[in-house]
């Protein structure tokens, strides 16, 4: 950053911090360019003053203080001119991964083994399967304290990263799918509406896949197309719903720890215009890891 760029985000970071903040003033889009090289502008001088060694610790001391009180760290954010989201990501991550430190893991994993015996009624069920569960309880259990898988560990650019994470949720289905037995590919042309095709009893299906962030909630809609010499606002760039004329399976991938949905689009094409945006995963669970719907959609398609 230069002394222009630093001396603008000083002067303007609890309005970068609200949730209604753009970059239309000149002299900003002069120093950046665009919202996108902002938050980058951001991010590197964060992790440059993280790499100073005594600033995370202070960082830690100051939300301690204020008692781990979520609706404090803007506050710290603007104080130390920080994005408030990459000051969240730092505190879910140092924060959780702390806590392995004070729990004793074969504690941890007899305490989750004895709740499930004392939940079930047939206790030469559970004993058939307790060696097995001890194995995936002890295969998951770091997952449980670094917030799922690793994610951006090289702080690649915002831009590149939204898009390589929809790439990976991409991946992540299809390792699934094959991994589950299916044959299935992936579609390399971006244009394509669909992502991929599951080749199911000589029927084919076309996938789109979505990521699931830490919000938990999906659209049926393509995002507006943005990004620097791009009006948002035209009605060429405006997202568009999500039919079945596009795909027979919509897929929501968890990047956190790959749980996948797979949504008929029967279904989606039941919904009207009001309910086809910001969807809570928790009321699609009956698609939840339902590896039947393939087979399902794909019996339709034969009729």
């Amino acid at each position: 950053m230069n002394d222009k760029q630093i001396e603008f985000i000083q002067l303007n970071i609890q309005e970068i911090n609200d949730v209604n903040f753009s970059l239309s003033s000149k002299e900003g889009l002069a120093l950046f360019g665009s919202i996108t090289n902002l938050k980058t502008f951001l991010k590197g001088y964060f992790i440059t003053r993280l790499n100073e060694g005594e600033f995370s610790k202070q960082l830690i001391k100051e939300f301690t203080d204020k008692h781990f009180v979520k609706a404090k760290i803007t506050e710290i954010a603007n104080l130390h001119l920080i994005a408030k989201s990459d000051l969240q990501s730092f505190y879910d991550e140092v924060l959780q991964s702390t806590l392995i430190n004070e729990i004793n893991k074969d504690e941890f994993i007899i305490n989750a083994l004895n709740f499930i015996q004392n939940s079930i009624s047939n206790q030469h069920q559970f004993a058939y399967t307790k060696t097995s569960l001890r194995k995936i309880l002890e295969k998951q259990y770091d997952f449980i304290f670094s917030n799922g898988f690793p994610t951006n560990l090289l702080n690649i650019n915002t831009g590149v990263m939204t898009a390589n994470a929809g790439d990976s949720a991409q991946f992540l289905f299809l390792a699934r799918a094959i991994l589950a037995g299916y044959n299935c590919s992936n579609v390399d042309v971006r244009s394509s509406r669909y992502d991929a095709v599951v080749d199911f009893n000589n029927v084919l299906l076309r996938l789109q896949i979505k990521g699931v962030s830490s919000s938990n909630a999906i659209s049926f809609k393509d995002r507006d197309r943005g990004g620097q010499g791009i009006d948002h606002t035209h009605i060429t760039n405006k997202g568009k719903r999500i039919t079945s004329a596009d795909c027979d399976i919509y897929v929501a991938v968890d990047k956190e720890i790959g749980i996948c949905y797979l949504i008929p689009m029967s279904h989606v094409d039941s919904l009207d215009e009001s309910e086809i945006t910001s969807i809570n995963l928790n009321t699609l669970i009956q698609y939840k890891e339902n590896w039947n719907i393939i087979a399902e959609v794909a019996e339709t398609r034969k009729l």
